[in-house]
């Protein structure tokens, strides 16, 4: 799955939940659905680079509402079990 897409379902799920931020998951959703995926676009090409960055920054407004990407997740997972394997547990 494209980083576009995992946002896309993030929003839409947290947007049924998530009444607080209501105003920013469905800014995040619109810029998603104004422009092209980065994957459908050529590899190489300046549209896709600056589609890519796009996408990075709604990720990193998504994070500052709980929106966590695969790459963050694992890495958190491999902290929690260093930490128990440092403690001996």
């Amino acid at each position: 799955m494209s980083m576009a897409t995992d946002l896309t379902i993030w929003a839409e799920s947290a947007l049924q939940t998530d009444k607080k931020h209501q105003r920013e998951l469905t800014r995040i959703l619109q810029q998603i659905h104004a422009f092209p995926d980065p994957s459908g676009l050529p590899v190489g090409t300046t549209q896709r680079l600056l589609a890519e960055k796009r996408i990075q920054r709604l990720a990193a407004k998504a994070e500052s509402l709980g929106f966590e990407t695969t790459g963050k997740a694992i890495r958190k997972e491999l902290g929690k079990e260093l930490a128990l394997h440092s403690l001996g547990l």
